[in-house]
C-alpha cells in the first residue's frame, strides 16, 4: 500500500524536497527518485500534453547547449490529497522510499530494515491475530511486529519505529545507508584482536574498513539501543544476538565519523573504483546541495524563431555579409542580433538550438538587467509588467532608479545535485573535466537516469512580485576610491576566500559593490518583515553584479501565495515609504545585539567570509539567500566615516 506526503508544489525543486532530498515527513523520512522513475512520467511515457509544457524559449534555449537531447520542460504536477492522506489523480505525483532505511524500536530495541520490518509485520501480525485489511495498514507509519504479537493476551498497542540518524555520503553524489549488521561485527572483531590498553585509542584515526569479508549470520539479530546516562556516541550501541539469546557482539557508536567505507562494497555494480563513504546526520546540510537554474521571463533580443533564421539563410546563401544581414533585419523587423549570433547560425548549417550562444550565469542575468534598466516600463504577455518609480520617492543620490516589479514570471529547473560540497554555478551546464577529476572530487549526479541525454526537465513556473534596485556604477567607483578603508576590509574576505579549497566559488569574483550589494540586498529582506508583514523565509533575492559586465543591480521578490497576495511589496513603491523602508534598515544596521563584538570583527560565518554581519543583524534563512550567507559587511554601509549610507546614519 503507498503512503502519500504533501509538499507544495514549488518546493520540489527547491532545496527543500528536490530530487536526491531527504525530506522529513510525519511518518519518517524519505528519499525522492530520480524524475524519469516518478509515476507522472512513467505513465504518461513522453505523451504530454500541451499544458505540461512550461514556455519559456530563452531559458530552454540556454539549457540545451548542455542537454542537447532536451525537447521541453514539464511541469511538476499539482496534486491534492483527499481526506488529508489520498492523491486525488493516483498519477501526478512524485515518488520517494524511506531512507535510512533502518529502523529499530524504542520498546523492544530491535534494530532491522524496512523491508524485513514489513514482510514480518504482513506474516506474524496476520498470520497470529488474523486481522483485517484496515488494521494491517496500521504499519503505516512503521510499526513493530514484535511488540504487537508480545501483546496478544493484553490491548493490542502499536510502537513506532524510529529511523538511525546516520548515514553515508559519497563526493560523487551517491548515498546509502550505514550496513550495520556487517558494521557492528566488523568492531567487535577487531576490538577483540587488541589490547585492553590500546583500544580506547582504536577509532581516533580515519580507517577505511572493508566489508566483503564480513560475515552475517542467519539467525542474527540486532539490537539498538541509547543511553540515558552519556550524551555521546559512547551511549549508543548496537547488540547482536541469535534467535536463542546468545550475544554475538556488542559496539558502540564510538568513533563512527572517523569511518570510511569503500564504494565497492555498497554498490558492487559500479563503474567508480576507490571512492569512499564517509558518516554524517541525515539532517546535515552536506547530504544535499541541489544545482538549481531560474529565469525570470524577457522577450529577449536575440530570440530567433524559423522565419527569421529562413530569412538570414537567404541572404547568406545570396553572398550578403554579416553586417549587411543585420542592417537588413533591423530594417525589416526592428530587431537588433549580435554579429557572433549571426555567425555560429552559418558555422551551425543554420541550426537554432546550436546557434545559442552558450552563457555564463552572469552573462545570461545581465540580458535580464538590461531589459529592466533599458526600459521605463512593459508589459509583457502578463508575464512581465513593471515600471520605472519617481525618484523623489527615494535617495536618487546613492540608488540609480528602482523599478517596481507588479508581475514576474520564475522559471526554476533542477540540473543535478552535489552532495558534501556545492560547486559554482557555471558549472551546473559543465562536464567536469576528467583529468582533474580524483576520487575526493564532487562530480554532480543528474536528477535523471538518462543524465545529459534526457529529454525532458522538470521544472516550476512560479509568479510573482518583487523590487529591483539599480546602483550607478561612477558613483560607487568614486565612493571606494575616496574611502581605502573599504578596500582594506573587503582584503580580509578576498583572503579567507581564497583559502578556500571548494569549487563552490571558483568563479566568483570579490569586490567592495559585490560585498555592498549583497549585504543591502539582506538588510532590505530584514526590514520587509517589519514593514510588510513578509516572513524572510518568503522573500528572496537575484543578485546581478559584475564587474566587467558593468551591472550593479539586485532583485528582491516573493512568489505569490508563498506568504501573502499581490501588491503586498510592490504597494511601498507608490510613495516615499520605499525611501522610509531604505533609511530604517540602515539605522536598523547600526544595531545590533552581539555589539562591539560583530561590528569590529575579523572575521565570522563559514570560512570567515564574513565581517560585520551575523544573524542578529543581516543573515537571512538560507531558502532566502544566493551565496548561503557569506561575503557580507553592514560596516561598509552603515559607518559613519566611510559607509555608502552615512548620510542617513549622520543625521540621525
Amino acid at each position: 500500500m503507498g503512503q502519500f506526503e504533501q509538499i507544495q508544489t514549488r518546493k520540489a525543486i527547491s532545496s527543500y524536497g528536490g530530487v536526491g532530498s531527504i525530506i522529513e515527513t510525519r511518518d519518517g523520512s524519505i528519499l525522492i527518485d530520480n524524475f524519469d522513475e516518478w509515476p507522472f512520467f512513467q505513465v504518461v511515457n513522453e505523451r504530454f500534453e500541451e499544458h505540461n509544457f512550461i514556455i519559456d524559449k530563452r531559458f530552454k534555449n540556454r539549457l540545451s547547449k548542455y542537454f542537447q537531447q532536451l525537447e521541453n520542460l514539464v511541469k511538476i504536477p499539482v496534486n491534492e490529497l483527499i481526506k488529508g492522506y489520498d492523491p486525488e489523480n493516483k498519477f501526478a505525483f512524485l515518488s520517494a522510499k524511506y531512507f535510512p532505511e533502518w529502523f529499530y524500536c524504542n520498546n523492544c530495541h530491535r534494530f532491522d530494515r524496512i523491508d524485513n520490518w514489513k514482510r514480518n509485520w504482513d506474516n506474524n501480525v496476520e498470520s497470529q491475530h488474523k486481522t483485517t485489511n484496515t488494521e494491517r495498514s496500521y504499519f503505516y507509519p512503521p510499526k513493530c511486529y514484535c511488540c504487537y504479537v508480545k501483546n496478544r493476551d493484553k490491548k493490542r498497542k502499536f510502537f513506532d519505529l524510529e529511523q538511525v540518524r546516520f548515514i553515508l555520503t559519497a563526493p560523487n553524489g551517491e548515498i546509502a545507508d550505514i550496513p550495520w549488521d556487517k558494521w557492528a561485527l566488523f568492531l567487535d572483531v577487531k576490538k577483540k584482536g587488541k589490547k585492553k590498553e590500546t583500544e580506547s585509542t582504536a577509532t581516533d584515526e580515519e580507517e577505511i574498513i572493508t566489508l566483503s569479508n564480513i560475515q552475517v549470520p542467519d539467525d542474527a539479530i540486532f539490537e539498538y539501543k541509547t543511553s540515558d546516562k552519556l550524551d555521546d556516541l559512547k551511549g549508543i550501541w548496537i547488540m547482536t544476538k541469535r534467535k536463542d539469546g546468545e550475544q554475538i557482539s556488542f559496539a558502540t557508536l564510538s568513533g563512527l565519523f572517523n569511518l570510511r567505507v569503500k564504494i565497492q562494497d555498497l554498490l558492487p555494480n559500479t563503474r567508480e573504483t576507490d571512492i569512499l563513504f564517509k558518516p554524517v546526520i541525515r539532517s546535515s546540510n552536506s547530504v544535499y546541495y541541489p544545482n538549481i537554474l531560474s529565469s525570470i521571463y524577457i522577450p529577449a533580443n536575440d530570440e530567433l524563431n524559423e522565419t527569421i533564421i529562413k530569412k538570414i539563410k537567404e541572404y547568406y546563401e545570396d553572398d550578403f555579409t554579416i553586417p549587411q544581414i543585420l542592417k537588413i533585419l533591423k530594417n525589416e523587423n526592428s530587431r537588433e542580433f549580435s554579429e557572433q549570433l549571426i555567425q555560429n547560425l552559418i558555422d551551425n548549417s543554420f541550426s537554432e538550438r546550436e546557434a545559442e550562444i552558450a552563457k555564463t550565469e552572469n552573462q545570461y542575468r545581465y540580458d535580464e538587467y538590461k531589459y529592466i534598466t533599458e526600459n521605463s516600463s512593459e508589459r509583457v504577455e502578463d508575464k512581465l509588467i513593471f515600471n520605472k518609480i519617481d525618484t523623489t520617492f527615494f535617495q536618487n543620490d546613492l540608488i540609480k532608479s528602482i523599478y517596481k516589479m507588479d508581475k514576474i514570471k520564475i522559471t526554476s529547473v533542477q540540473t543535478s545535485y552535489t552532495r558534501q560540497e556545492p560547486i559554482s554555478t557555471n558549472s551546473f551546464l559543465e562536464d567536469e573535466d576528467a583529468e582533474k577529476i580524483t576520487t575526493e572530487s564532487i562530480t554532480k549526479k543528474f536528477t535523471s537516469n538518462y543524465g545529459v541525454n534526457t529529454k525532458y526537465l522538470p521544472a516550476v513556473e512560479s509568479f510573482g512580485e518583487g523590487i529591483f534596485f539599480e546602483f550607478d556604477n561612477n558613483l560607487l567607483d568614486r565612493w571606494i576610491s575616496s574611502n581605502p578603508k573599504i578596500q582594506e576590509r573587503i582584503d580580509i574576505i578576498i583572503g579567507n576566500h581564497s583559502y578556500l579549497d571548494s569549487n563552490f566559488d571558483e568563479d566568483l569574483v570579490i569586490n567592495p559593490k559585490y560585498i555592498l550589494i549583497h549585504t543591502f540586498s539582506h538588510l532590505i529582506i530584514k526590514e520587509l518583515e517589519y514593514l510588510c508583514g513578509y516572513p524572510s523565509t518568503s522573500i528572496q533575492e537575484r543578485l546581478y553584479i559584475d564587474e566587467s559586465l558593468t551591472m550593479n543591480g539586485v532583485l528582491i521578490y516573493t512568489i505569490a501565495g508563498s506568504e501573502g497576495s499581490y501588491g503586498g511589496i510592490t504597494s511601498i513603491c507608490d510613495d516615499d515609504r520605499i525611501g522610509k523602508l531604505i533609511e530604517s534598515a540602515m539605522i536598523r544596521a547600526t544595531d545590533c545585539a552581539t555589539d562591539p563584538i560583530c561590528y569590529h570583527t575579523h572575521g565570522q560565518g563559514v570560512a570567515n567570509l564574513n565581517l560585520s554581519a551575523c544573524f542578529s543583524c543581516t543573515l537571512l534563512p538560507e531558502t532566502s539567500c544566493e551565496m548561503f550567507n557569506c561575503y557580507l559587511d553592514r560596516r561598509i554601509l552603515v559607518d559613519k566615516d566611510y559607509g555608502y549610507f552615512k548620510r542617513i546614519i549622520n543625521k540621525i
